[in-house]
C-alpha cells in the first residue's frame, strides 16, 4: 500500500472542496437564510451525489457518459432546465419566503439532484481517481470505492463546517434575509447552477 498517494489524495480532495463554487454558495445561503439545520440536510445531499458518481465510475457508467455525447447532453440539459425552473419557482414565489410552513422543497432531495445532474463530475471522478492507485493487488473496483468514500468524509466534514460557520453572518445580513429580495438571491443562485451544469 502507498500511503504517500492516498495522503495526496486527501490533500488534494481537501483543495478541491474548499475552492469556491455554486454548491458552497448555495450551503452558505441556505445557513444564513433558512439556518444550519437546512444548511447541512442540503450538504448531505450534496455529498452523496459523490457516492452516486463513485458508483458510476466502478460499474463503467461514466465511461459511457464520456464517450457518448448524446447520453451526457441528456443529463446535462434535464440538470439545466430542472434548475432554470427551480429559479423561476423562487421569483414567483418570493413572497411566501418568510413562512416556512409554505416551502415545501426537500433539502437533501435538492442538494443530491445538483451534484447527480451535473454529468461533469462523473467525468471528472473517471479522470481524477485513477490517478490515485495506490494498491499494487487490490482490485482496482475496491480502490474507487474506498477513494470515493474518503472523498464523501471530507466533503462532508467541510460541507457541514461550512453550514454551521455561515450561520455567523446571519444577524449581519438580517436584512437581506427578511427582505423580498431573497427569492432573487435564491433565482440567481439557482441559475447559476443551472449555467455550470451546462457549460
Amino acid at each position: 500500500m502507498q500511503i504517500d498517494v492516498l495522503v495526496t489524495f486527501i490533500f488534494s480532495v481537501f483543495l478541491l472542496t474548499i475552492t469556491p463554487g455554486p454548491d458552497i454558495i448555495y450551503v452558505f445561503f441556505k445557513s444564513i437564510s433558512d439556518g444550519k439545520r437546512s444548511a447541512i440536510e442540503l450538504s448531505l445531499g450534496l455529498t452523496s451525489g459523490l457516492l452516486f458518481h463513485t458508483l458510476l465510475v466502478i460499474f463503467g457508467i461514466s465511461a459511457i457518459l464520456s464517450s457518448d455525447d448524446f447520453y451526457y447532453d441528456i443529463i446535462k440539459y434535464f440538470g439545466f432546465f430542472y434548475f432554470t425552473i427551480l429559479s423561476v419557482l423562487s421569483i414567483i414565489k418570493k413572497n411566501d419566503f418568510k413562512n416556512k410552513e409554505n416551502q415545501t422543497k426537500n433539502n437533501f432531495i435538492t442538494g443530491l439532484l445538483m451534484n447527480i445532474l451535473n454529468p461533469k463530475v462523473s467525468i471528472f471522478f473517471i479522470a481524477f481517481l485513477p490517478g490515485f492507485i495506490f494498491h499494487d493487488t487490490m482490485q482496482i473496483k475496491l480502490q474507487f470505492l474506498i477513494l470515493g468514500l474518503i472523498f464523501w468524509i471530507i466533503s462532508t466534514i467541510i460541507f457541514i463546517f461550512i453550514s454551521i460557520s455561515s450561520e455567523i453572518f446571519r444577524p449581519k445580513l438580517i436584512k437581506l434575509i427578511n427582505s423580498k429580495n431573497l427569492g432573487y438571491v435564491q433565482a440567481s443562485i439557482y441559475l447559476l447552477v443551472a449555467f455550470y451544469i451546462v457549460s
